[in-house]
């Protein structure tokens, strides 16, 4: 089934996102109510499973994978990919001269970079913990998009174009530009639905021209599309021990989309802390748009005061009962508080790691003819099945890092202050005027009908809070030892 589909216009609220098929056909981002619904997935299961054989039970506890509860932080991560979507869009409206003038200054300039100005694109950062459900928690947001878009004319304008709404695709193993590339290229071609042996990929994979060439047919390519955002995955890869001018560092992926005005959303482990430690502008870049952890379920959340407050977490408790099961065992057991802190001390809320011992128990319950899930049974799996997990399990819990840097935590992002989406949005719909907002180098200006308002901002919005570059990393740190 194709995942192309035609392009439906609807009329947006705020005036300024009107008048551009690009945003008028992007739904906004609907209501939390509806966004649970949609990415939430329970597992049904009958009553009647305690009669098959014990295989088929165990096959059974296998669907326990297919078990999603949307983490709290979910919403407002697709809230943010929808915003920075519809203000990318903004100066890259189809219908526009102007849009035509810089098609073809991307196709023929190769040092080509959209005008500061005009330039509304921001960068998402999401890292977390190996297996702390980063990927699928943007994958889910981008399921509820549509991710291609044909359209065939509008308002009388011919129009005969494929959108590209989204582009997921990693960051290459190998590191190179070239790589990167590549990578992209193949996204691409995925994205549209290319016939193999077709596509921008097979064209390019084996062309020796140099690769600044190569870079400036992929921007064009980027551009022609209207590719909306990027999910460029495993971003700790292009942490480098060297400055070899053939590696596609995040300085020069960051470069590559932001010239030519594409958001990007960036996720890995905490490996990519060196990231933020070589340069301020790359870690400013990083975090222009919003920076979202994603650490497992967590049992106790800290709240933030005049002291810091441990209280339990809610949502601890539902993504844990949302995996109890009692119709899978013959025995009557629960999921009460021991077994609960069982399953998060050998699994540190890991949310794989998590979900992989909840099923090992079940499994374990039926092959021992225990029947029951107790905190002996979490403890025996652990021993049994996660051996080779344990150093780095036993590091977690003591905050002793050495040797797992993908585990190192960032305990400060910096001031919760607004990102560029968001005060665009805000001036926006606070103006009824049709005219873009436009970025000047000392902030941002929008027309209002009775008078022009500057929005100067107190520090530059893509700084998370103007520190130097040896303050930021001190702030990162924090007064953990060790690291």
């Amino acid at each position: 089934m194709t995942k192309i589909k035609k392009a439906v216009y609807r009329k947006h609220k705020i005036n300024a996102f009107n008048n551009n098929p690009l945003i008028e056909a992007i739904r906004p981002a609907m209501k939390i109510e509806a966004f649970t619904k949609r990415t939430r997935i329970d597992l049904s299961v009958d009553s009647d499973v305690q009669e098959m054989d014990d295989f088929d039970r165990e096959l059974m506890v296998e669907l326990l994978d297919t078990i999603y509860v949307p983490d709290p932080e979910m919403y407002t991560l697709y809230k943010s990919i929808v915003k920075a979507l519809m203000v990318s869009y903004l100066h890259r409206n189809p219908i526009k001269p102007e849009t035509d003038a810089i098609q073809h200054s991307v196709a023929t300039d190769k040092d080509y970079q959209l005008p500061p100005k005009i330039n509304l694109s921001s960068c998402i950062g999401v890292v977390g913990l190996s297996g702390g459900g980063k990927t699928v928690a943007i994958e889910k947001c981008f399921s509820l998009l549509d991710p291609v878009l044909q359209h065939n004319g509008y308002k009388g304008h011919y129009l005969n174009k494929k959108q590209i709404v989204y582009l997921k695709f990693e960051a290459p193993a190998t590191k190179t530009k070239k790589g990167f590339i590549l990578n992209f290229l193949a996204a691409v071609d995925e994205a549209l639905e290319t016939p193999k042996g077709q596509g921008y990929y097979d064209e390019w994979k084996g062309d020796k021209s140099n690769i600044a060439v190569l870079i400036q047919e992929a921007k064009n390519i980027a551009f022609c599309h209207s590719i909306g955002i990027v999910f460029i995955d495993e971003i700790q890869r292009c942490v480098n021990e060297d400055d070899k001018v053939d590696k596609a560092t995040l300085s020069f992926i960051d470069n590559f989309f932001n010239s030519i005005g594409i958001p990007m959303i960036v996720a890995g482990t905490y490996a990519v802390m060196p990231l933020f430690r070589t340069t301020m502008s790359t870690a400013r870049r990083l975090s222009s748009g919003r920076v979202f952890e994603f650490d497992g379920v967590k049992q106790t959340i800290d709240i933030q005061g005049d002291s810091i407050e441990v209280i339990e977490n809610p949502y601890f408790d539902v993504f844990v009962n949302s995996f109890y099961k009692p119709e899978l065992l013959k025995n009557e057991f629960s999921f009460n508080d021991d077994v609960k802190e069982a399953l998060f001390y050998y699994s540190q809320g890991i949310q794989k790691l998590l979900v992989r011992l909840i099923k090992f128990c079940y499994e374990e319950a039926i092959s021992s003819e225990l029947e029951e899930i107790t905190p002996q049974v979490v403890q025996d799996v652990y021993f049994d099945q996660f051996k080779l997990l344990h150093p780095a399990l036993d590091a977690l819990r003591k905050g002793k890092y050495g040797g797992y840097e993908d585990l190192i935590k960032l305990d400060s992002w910096g001031d919760n202050k607004p990102h560029l989406v968001d005060v665009v949005i805000e001036k926006c719909t606070k103006s009824n005027s049709s005219a873009l907002p436009v970025v000047e180098d000392d902030g941002m200006t929008i027309d209002v009908p009775a008078a022009k308002s500057t929005f100067i901002p107190k520090d530059d919005l893509r700084n998370l809070s103007g520190l130097d570059k040896d303050a930021y990393i001190a702030r990162f740190l924090g007064n953990k030892n060790g690291l």
